[in-house]
C-alpha cells in the first residue's frame, strides 16, 4: 500500500512525470477518499430519512468520480488529477448548492482557492492561470453576496458539521500529505543535487587535471571555432596568453595563407591533416577534431615543425639521390641513363623531315694529364671540358657524360649529315685548345664520333653503340678526327671486342696451342725452333695472331698469353728431353709490355726450375720496338737473364728505326733479320744493301744473324753470300705441330746444331751451365 503511494523517484522514465506528482496525487485522492467516507455515508443516510434523493446521487457520482481518479492514476496520471480537480469543484458546487445558510455556503467556494496550486503541481502554469481567473467567479459571488442556494431542493442536514470536517480534513490532513511528500521530494532532490555537485566538481578537478596534463595540446571550441578553453601546452603552442589576450578565433592565432598538407604517411584516422603556422612560426597541425554532445568541439594540435624539417630534409635528400642516380657526380651533367631516357622519348617522336644525330666526344689528353700531374689533375680537367663544352653548345642541346672521359650530346632539327658533320666542326673550332688547370695550361685533344637516328631504331643503347663505334674509328685515325658511323667499322670493332673477351676464355677453355717452326743453319741442321701461338675458337674460327696479339696488348691480357707460352715451352722441353734425350732450342716472343714486369725473371726462373731445364734450352725474342719503349727497364732484365743464360734475340730487326749506339747497349746473342727485307731479295737494291748492312752490324756486335721468311733459293744463296748464319721459313720448315716435330726428333741421325750455337751463346757469355 505505501510503496503504491510513495513510489521511488527512479520508478519512472525521465519521459514521463516525476514520480513524487504522481505519489503526490494519489495521497491525496486515496486519503481524501478515506477520511470524507464517514461525511459521505452519514450525509447518504440521512438523505435517504429525508427523501433528499439528489444528495444521495450528488455524494455518489462525487465518490465515483474520485474512485475513477484513484484506479486512472496507475496508467494515466494527468487523467486521475483532471478528475481531481473536477471533484474539488463538485464538492464545492455541492456545499454551495445544498446549504441554505448564506453564510456557510460560501465555505464552500474556499476549497476551489487550491485549484490553481494543484493544477501547477499536476499540470503546468499556464492552467494555473487559467484556474486563477475561473476562481474569481465565486469570489466576486460571495463578495456580492449572491446566494447560489436553489429553491426546491433539499439542504444537506447538518451542513455546519460537514463542511468544517471536510474542511478538517483537507486543510488539516490530505493538504499537509501532499506538501510533505512534495517537501520529502524536494529534499531528496536536495541531497542528490548535492551528490551530483560533488560528483561533478570532483569530475570537472579530474577533467581539468587530464585536460592540462593530457601530454597534447588540446582547445576546447565552439562550432565558429572560437576558443572556450585551452590547456597551458595548446596556449604555449600558440603563443597566447589567456590573460591578456582577447583573441578567441583559433584561426586568429594560425595563419591560412602558410599552410600546406602533410605527407599522406602522416595521415590520422583517415583525415588529411594540414600543417598552419603560428604567429611566431612554428608549424601546427590539427591532429584530431572530436565533436562534443553540447555542439562544441575538442581540437587536439600538434608541433610539425620539426616533422616538416625531417620532411624537408628527407625531400632534399631523395631529390639528393634522384638527382646522383641520374647525374654525373664529376661534371653534374646528366649521366648515361638520362641520355637513354633522353633518345627513348627521341625515337618515339622522331621527325622524317629533320636529322637527329647523337655525338660522342672523348677527351683524349685526360691519360697524359694524370701522367704528368695526377689524377686530380685529370678530373678538374674533366670538369673544364664539360663547361666548355655546355657553354659552346646551344641551349636546348642535351649533353651528357656517357663514360669516363666521353661526352655525348644530342642535335636535331639539321637537315643532313653533312650539316651534322659541319656543325660539328664548329662546336669544335669553337672549344679552346688549352685550360688553365691547377696552374699548368693542359692541352684539349679530342676525337668525335657521330650516330645518325634512323627511322627504324628503337633501342637507344644501339644508338649509343654506334657513337661509340664511330669514335673509337676517330680516336684510332687521329686525335683531332671527326668520324661518322660506318657499318664496317662497327663490325671490325664487334669482331675485336670477341676477339678481347674471347682470349682470357679461350686461355682456360683450352683453345690455344702451340707449334713450332724449326731454324737450320748454313748446312741444314736444326738450329731450333720458335715456339708460335694459335688459336681455334669455337666460335671466331681460326684467329690469326697479328689479329689477336695486338687486342691483347691493348686490353692487358698479353701478360696471360706470355705465361701461358712459357708454361707451354718449358713443358715440352722436358717432354722432348725425356722422351728422345735431346730438345732444340725453343725461342719464344715477349710482348713489349712483358719486357717491363717486375716479376719477369722470377717467372722464367721459377718455370725452369719447375720443369728442370737447362736455361741454355730457352732463346727470348724481344722486338726492337719493345726494347726502345721500355730502355732502361730491358736492359737490366736482359742482362739478368744473358748472365743467366737465356738466348736473347732481336726481333724484326731494321723496322724500329733505333739508333746504333742504343743497340750497342742491348744484351743480344741474335738479330733476326725481318721478313719484309728478305722478301725484297733480287727484287729491291736497297733491301739487299740493308740487309748486308745488317749482317755486317751483327758481327761488330758480336751476334749471329737468323733470316726470318726464306721461301726460295735465291734468297737463300744471297744471304749465304753476305755471311748470315741461320735461316727460317717455308724453303726448310712450315709451322709443325706436336705430332710433325715428334716425327722429326725421332729421325735416325737428326743431327742438331743446337749444342753448337748454345756453346757459342755460352761461350760468349762466360756462363758454363748445361
Amino acid at each position: 500500500m505505501f510503496r503504491w503511494l510513495f513510489l521511488n523517484e527512479s520508478a519512472l522514465a525521465p519521459a514521463e512525470h516525476a514520480a513524487w506528482k504522481i505519489s503526490t496525487l494519489r495521497i491525496l485522492l486515496v486519503s481524501g477518499f478515506i477520511l470524507e467516507a464517514w461525511v459521505a455515508l452519514h450525509s447518504s443516510f440521512r438523505a435517504v430519512e429525508r427523501g433528499a434523493y439528489e444528495i444521495l446521487l450528488t455524494v455518489i457520482s462525487l465518490y465515483a468520480l474520485k474512485s475513477v481518479a484513484i484506479w486512472g492514476s496507475r496508467k494515466y496520471p494527468r487523467f486521475s488529477a483532471a478528475l481531481l480537480l473536477l471533484n474539488i469543484y463538485g464538492i464545492a458546487s455541492a456545499i454551495s448548492i445544498f446549504t441554505r445558510d448564506p453564510e456557510l455556503a460560501k465555505l464552500g467556494y474556499l476549497l476551489v482557492y487550491i485549484t490553481p496550486i494543484l493544477a501547477r503541481i499536476f499540470f503546468h502554469s499556464g492552467l494555473a492561470l487559467i484556474l486563477m481567473l475561473l476562481n474569481t467567479i465565486p469570489y466576486i459571488s460571495v463578495i456580492s453576496g449572491y446566494s447560489h442556494s436553489l429553491e426546491g431542493h433539499h439542504p444537506i442536514p447538518d451542513a455546519e458539521i460537514y463542511i468544517h470536517t471536510l474542511f478538517y480534513f483537507f486543510f488539516n490532513i490530505c493538504l499537509p500529505l501532499a506538501v510533505f511528500r512534495i517537501l520529502y521530494a524536494l529534499d531528496a532532490t536536495l541531497v542528490q543535487y548535492q551528490d551530483t555537485s560533488g560528483a561533478l566538481q570532483v569530475s570537472h578537478a579530474q577533467y581539468q587535471e587530464v585536460f592540462e596534463n593530457a601530454g597534447t595540446a588540446l582547445l576546447l571550441t565552439d562550432a565558429y571555432g572560437q576558443i572556450l578553453q585551452a590547456n597551458q601546452q595548446a596556449n604555449h603552442l600558440l603563443g597566447r596568453n589567456p590573460q591578456t589576450d582577447s583573441e578567441l578565433a583559433l584561426f586568429g592565432w594560425l595563419s591560412l595563407d602558410e599552410s600546406f598538407k602533410l605527407s599522406q604517411a602522416d595521415e590520422v584516422a583517415g583525415l588529411r591533416t594540414s600543417a598552419y603556422r603560428t604567429r611566431d612560426g612554428k608549424l601546427v597541425a590539427l591532429d584530431n577534431i572530436s565533436q562534443t554532445s553540447t555542439e562544441h568541439y575538442i581540437v587536439a594540435l600538434r608541433d610539425v615543425s620539426g616533422l616538416h624539417k625531417m620532411q624537408h630534409a628527407l625531400k632534399a635528400s631523395i631529390e639528393r639521390q634522384d638527382y646522383l642516380s641520374s647525374h654525373d657526380a664529376l661534371t653534374n651533367l646528366p649521366n648515361r641513363d638520362m641520355l637513354r631516357q633522353f633518345l627513348q622519348q627521341k625515337l618515339e617522336n622522331l621527325s622524317t623531315d629533320q636529322v637527329t644525330a647523337l655525338v660522342s666526344f672523348r677527351l683524349n689528353s685526360v691519360r697524359q694529364a694524370n701522367q704528368q700531374y695526377g689524377a686530380h689533375t685529370g678530373d678538374v680537367l674533366l670538369r673544364r671540358f664539360a663547361d666548355e663544352l655546355t657553354q659552346v653548345l646551344p641551349k636546348n642541346c642535351f649533353c651528357a657524360r656517357l663514360r669516363s672521359i666521353v661526352f655525348s650530346f644530342v642535335i636535331d632539327q639539321l637537315h643532313s649529315p653533312a650539316d651534322v658533320v659541319q656543325f660539328v666542326d664548329q662546336i669544335r673550332e669553337a672549344m679552346p685548345r688549352e685550360l688553365m688547370v691547377n696552374g699548368e695550361l693542359l692541352l684539349v685533344q679530342f676525337s668525335a664520333g657521330i650516330a645518325v637516328l634512323r627511322p627504324e631504331d628503337k633501342d637507344p643503347d644501339e644508338l649509343i653503340r654506334r657513337s661509340e663505334v664511330a669514335l673509337d674509328t676517330s680516336r684510332r685515325g687521329s686525335d683531332q678526327n671527326v668520324t661518322l658511323f660506318d657499318e664496317h667499322d662497327a663490325n671490325q670493332i664487334r669482331r675485336n671486342v670477341e676477339i678481347e673477351v674471347g682470349i682470357l676464355n679461350g686461355l682456360k677453355a683450352g683453345e690455344f696451342h702451340l707449334m713450332y717452326q724449326p731454324k737450320v743453319d748454313r748446312d741444314g741442321r736444326i738450329a731450333g725452333v720458335e715456339a708460335l701461338i694459335r688459336w681455334i675458337s669455337p666460335t671466331l674460327g681460326k684467329v690469326a695472331p697479328s689479329e689477336f696479339i695486338p687486342m691483347a696488348e691493348r686490353s692487358g691480357l698479353v701478360r696471360q698469353v706470355s705465361n701461358f707460352v712459357i708454361e707451354q715451352s718449358c713443358s715440352q722441353i722436358r717432354a722432348w728431353l725425356d722422351e728422345f734425350g735431346h730438345s732444340p732450342v725453343v725461342a719464344i716472343n715477349l710482348a713489349v709490355s712483358d719486357i717491363a714486369r717486375p716479376d719477369l725473371i722470377s717467372l722464367i726462373d721459377d718455370t725452369c726450375a719447375r720443369f728442370r731445364i737447362a736455361t741454355s734450352y730457352l732463346e727470348l725474342e724481344i722486338t726492337e720496338t719493345g726494347l726502345i719503349a721500355n730502355e732502361q727497364q730491358s736492359i737490366e732484365h736482359l742482362n739478368v737473364l744473358k748472365n743467366r743464360g737465356f738466348g736473347i734475340a732481336i726481333d724484326d730487326f731494321g723496322t724500329g728505326y733505333s739508333s746504333l749506339s742504343k743497340l750497342s747497349h742491348f744484351p743480344a746473342h741474335t738479330v733476326k733479320i725481318d721478313r719484309s727485307f728478305v722478301a725484297q731479295i733480287g727484287y729491291n737494291r736497297k733491301s739487299e744493301m740493308i740487309v748486308k748492312a745488317i749482317v755486317s752490324l751483327a758481327e761488330i756486335l758480336a751476334c749471329n744473324t737468323i733470316a726470318e721468311g726464306v721461301e726460295n733459293e735465291s734468297q737463300e744463296q744471297f744471304l749465304k753470300e753476305v755471311g748470315c748464319q741461320y735461316f727460317q721459313g717455308y724453303l726448310y720448315y712450315r709451322p709443325m705441330d706436336l705430332d710433325g716435330m715428334r716425327t722429326l726428333l725421332s729421325q735416325p741421325g737428326l743431327n742438331l746444331s743446337a749444342d753448337q750455337m748454345v756453346a757459342e751463346r755460352m761461350l760468349k757469355t762466360g756462363n758454363t751451365a748445361a
